[in-house]
């Protein structure tokens, strides 16, 4: 009996391979989306961290330096914030992105899948017709040589 043999089997470890590489370069990018997150939520941490600060300077008896540096430091966490949340917005969009094309490269190997399927049924389907051939030539023999034998 004649195996199965995929005629399109170069093509579907070809788009297995493009759909790995596009779930890593995905999953590189949800980490980066991740650490950037995190990275916002240390930065505001450290400005309620400096808010509390600031709340126990001004209840005690301190000098306005210190105030104004606490200030400052709030100001620039401040900025540094506004500059996480673009970072977050870039990493969202790469990480969109590389979604998409993880999305594309899945639903083209999920075509070969079928084409793989549709053609595995076709040639069951053919080596049942080629057994079922054999078997009726096999009956046809026997049926033409048990009726030579009555003949003769």
């Amino acid at each position: 009996m004649a195996k199965f043999k995929f005629s399109l089997a170069a093509v579907e470890r070809v788009r297995i391979q493009k759909e790995q590489m596009a779930l890593e370069e995905m999953s590189s990018y949800q980490r980066i989306y991740q650490e950037k997150i995190a990275a916002k939520k240390d930065l505001l941490d450290k400005k309620q961290k400096a808010f509390e600060e600031k709340n126990s300077l001004s209840a005690q008896a301190s000098s306005i330096i210190k105030f104004q540096l606490v200030e400052e430091y709030i100001d620039g966490l401040k900025q540094h914030i506004i500059r996480a949340d673009q970072a977050i917005i870039r990493a969202r969009r790469f990480l969109d992105q590389a979604m998409r094309k993880y999305i594309l490269a899945r639903r083209e190997r999920k075509m070969i899948d079928r084409l793989k399927e549709k053609a595995l049924e076709a040639f069951k389907l053919e080596q049942a017709r080629a057994e079922q051939k054999q078997l009726d030539d096999l009956v046809t023999m026997r049926s033409r040589l048990s009726h030579e034998e009555e003949i003769a």
